[in-house]
């Protein structure tokens, strides 16, 4: 599966399978974690929790979370150096790159950012002083059929899994505002933009929008939401090497220069800028 298919496929999966991903298909996907582009100077870990009775420990702490997520064999756990919001920003678009991998390798996911334990998390993978588990990703084969299919349907429904805003909502031409034509925009920026709005985030909100400027592409979320922000940087960054148009994040977190420059009303926070290469 290429990672454009790899990227329509993606959905949140949340009913798994009774058995453990192959040994090395894991540890194929920690080394692509491991090797992923990198955001910033503060870049994340990424570490495996195995067992269903490990991984429901980490995702019980709060009375039904688990229901939301049934018997996933693995997590992912994205590892914080530190706590900060530039550190999520680059745990979501580190992160986002081994769930893409995994769709690619025929597995499941679901990302868990609220309604698990971080201390668990922590102590299940090992943290040394000063590190966070940030955000954990459910991992496994998915059930489809019977009550897991349902149960996963249902989800979906419940989180507005399938629905998207169209670009038309989240593309603005030069400024805050102006309208966005597909029709007059490179072939190639509209389809890695496409791909783009698949991304998956909290509550499927896409806090994110997108500034398409003669020179690059800003990026700008309308709640704080620095992981979800991360996210969507890894699904323009992917899709847009995959269309031969190979890109680079420049991360500019709140910086006043870029929010005026995008003509950004006040509370739209500016995360980065996306410049194709050559």
């Amino acid at each position: 599966m290429d990672v454009l298919t790899a990227i329509k496929q993606r959905t949140s999966v949340r009913s798994y399978a009774d058995r453990a991903v192959e040994a090395a298909v894991l540890d194929r996907l920690l080394e692509h974690a491991r090797m992923a582009d990198r955001a910033t100077s503060v870049p994340p870990r990424v570490a495996l929790v195995s067992g269903v009775e490990q991984t429901m420990r980490v995702l019980t702490s709060i009375a039904g979370a688990y229901g939301l997520v049934q018997n996933p064999p693995h997590l992912l756990v994205g590892v914080l150096p530190e706590e900060s919001e530039i550190a999520r920003l680059d745990l979501g678009y580190v992160l986002e790159q081994a769930v893409i991998e995994a769709t690619r390798l025929g597995l499941g996911t679901c990302w868990v950012t609220g309604t698990y334990s971080a201390g668990r998390a922590g102590d299940a993978v090992g943290l040394v002083p000063g590190e966070v588990a940030a955000a954990v990703c459910a991992l496994g084969t998915p059930t489809e059929g019977g009550w897991g299919g349902f149960h996963s349907r249902a989800a979906r429904r419940l989180f507005r899994g399938h629905r998207r805003k169209p670009l038309s909502e989240i593309v603005f031409s030069g400024s805050w505002g102006e309208a966005w034509s597909a029709d007059d925009a490179a072939p190639e920026l509209v389809t890695a933009l496409e791909h783009a709005r698949l991304a998956p985030s909290a509550a499927n909100l896409q806090p994110w929008r997108f500034i398409v400027k003669p020179d690059y592409v800003a990026l700008a979320l309308v709640r704080h939401a620095p992981i979800d922000g991360g996210i969507v940087m890894a699904h323009l960054a992917l899709a847009s090497a995959a269309l031969g148009r190979a890109g680079r994040w420049e991360v500019r977190l709140g910086d006043p220069t870029l929010a005026q420059a995008c003509g950004l009303p006040r509370g739209v926070i500016p995360v980065a800028t996306f410049t194709l290469a050559g």
